[in-house]
């Protein structure tokens, strides 16, 4: 902090200002947010993420897997399928090749009181939502989305892509169809990181994302393609830890 800076809080608290206070002292911890800007898929078709699940005590909790598929007109599929505590989720989403923009996603969720079923078709600031509830009845929405913003089911997979480095920091809006909000995230490399998972040592970049009311880490190693080796969902306190990694093709 400078000569001048101090000098206007010490004359700032004199005179009551608090408030402009208060801003100055965040101004001065605030990163240097950068543009959003992805680098090219680093991931090859048919490659395959499976993640074991520990819960917030650090039982055992179910499974996780990622799937990336290339499909034709410039696309990409991500599937996540998620097995955990007797409920079985699996989301699909198709991403635009250039920025990873969701085109269209569909969430199906099993658990023993039924199936729920959530698809999300985007068209330029709309996203067009068809939600089925265990009890079978289908709604429909239209809710308005920024054209810039992700699909939250695709976020982890995404820091894949970004340019991570020392002092790397980013925002991005991510939209949830399951919920119909809408976030801006804050993804913040926090630094470098050795961790050991089931598959094996890694030498990591440590990457926050924060909203107003969550945050979560995630452990991207430092070389291509950059596998999400780790993180840990704020929101329900889940650690996914990469158990076996299979490359593309």
């Amino acid at each position: 902090m400078t000569y001048l800076m101090k000098l206007f809080l010490h004359r700032a608290a004199r005179h009551g200002a608090m408030l402009v206070l208060l801003w100055v002292l965040v101004g001065c911890g605030q990163r240097n947010v950068q543009p959003l800007i992805f680098n090219a898929a680093p991931w090859q078709p048919n490659e395959i993420s499976t993640y074991q699940l520990t819960d917030l005590n650090g039982s055992y909790a179910g499974t996780a897997r990622y799937d990336l598929t290339r499909l034709e007109g410039d696309l990409w599929n991500l599937r996540r399928e998620i097995n955990a505590q007797g409920t079985q989720e699996v989301v699909a989403v198709d991403m635009s090749e250039t920025g990873f923009r969701p085109v269209q996603s569909t969430l199906i969720r099993i658990a023993r009181e039924g199936t729920e079923v959530v698809s999300a078709t985007y068209s330029g600031s709309q996203a067009n939502l068809e939600l089925t509830t265990k009890q079978n009845v289908t709604t429909y929405e239209r809710v308005s989305v920024p054209s810039d913003a992700r699909e939250q089911a695709t976020l982890v997979m995404l820091l894949r892509a970004m340019p991570l480095a020392e002092g790397y920091a980013v925002r991005l809006n991510v939209f949830s169809p399951v919920t119909g909000l809408l976030d801006r995230v804050t993804v913040a490399v926090v630094g470098r990181e050795q961790v050991t998972t089931l598959a094996g040592d890694h030498e990591t970049w440590l990457v926050r994302m924060e909203t107003p009311d969550s945050k979560t880490e995630a452990w991207v190693k430092t070389e291509a393609p950059y596998p999400v080796v780790k993180f840990i969902d704020s929101r329900n306190g889940g650690t996914f830890e990469l158990s076996e990694f299979q490359p593309g093709e």
